[in-house]
C-alpha cells in the first residue's frame, strides 16, 4: 500500500526522560510492515540496556550518541545507520552537551505504541510495560562516565 505520510500529522509527546518523541510512520498506515519513530534527546539522555521482538534501524540525523550493541560500545557520528538485529541487548545515550536527533525505524510496526504509554513514567517502572509489546528491558542505561 502506498502513502505519503505529511511531516505536519506527526504528534510528539515525552518518551523516556529527556527525550521527545515524534511517531512518523504507525504500522497500522502501512499494513504493519514497519514503524517510523523520530527522537530528539537532550544532553544526558539514556535508553536502558534493553531487546525487542523486532528488528530496529536508528538513522543518525544529528549529534553523536554513544550507542552500545551487545559488548560493543562506540560513538556513532551523524549520517550513521545504526542496525539492530531482534533480540540484541541494545541502549544508547547522549554524553555531549548537544542535542541529539534520530530516526528510529522497527519492522515490523507495533511497537511505536509502547512509546506513546512511556511518557512520564519513571525507567525503572518502564520494564512492566515494555514487555507487553515484545520489549525487555535488560539492565540500566549507560552512565555518562
Amino acid at each position: 500500500m502506498a502513502a505519503i505520510i505529511e511531516r505536519d500529522n506527526a504528534q510528539s509527546f515525552d518518551g523516556i526522560p529527556g527525550e521527545r518523541v515524534s511517531i512518523r510512520i504507525y504500522g497500522s498506515q502501512i499494513d504493519n510492515r514497519f514503524s517510523m519513530l523520530e527522537s530528539v534527546a537532550a544532553p544526558g539522555c539514556a535508553a536502558p540496556l534493553h531487546t525487542h521482538a523486532e528488528d530496529e534501524l536508528f538513522y543518525v540525523i544529528a549529534g553523536t550518541p554513544t550507542f552500545r550493541l551487545g559488548e560493543q560500545v562506540r560513538d556513532v557520528s551523524p549520517g550513521s545507520i545504526v542496525f539492530i538485529p531482534a533480540g540484541t541487548p541494545h541502549s544508547w545515550i547522549n554524553k555531549t552537551s548537544s542535542e541529539l536527533r534520530m530516526l528510529a525505524i522497527f519492522a515490523p510496526g507495533g511497537v511505536e505504541h509502547l512509546f506513546t504509554r512511556i511518557a512520564g513514567i519513571p525507567l525503572d517502572q518502564i520494564a512492566t510495560l515494555a514487555s507487553e509489546y515484545g520489549t525487555a528491558v535488560v539492565g540500566p542505561p549507560m552512565d555518562l562516565g
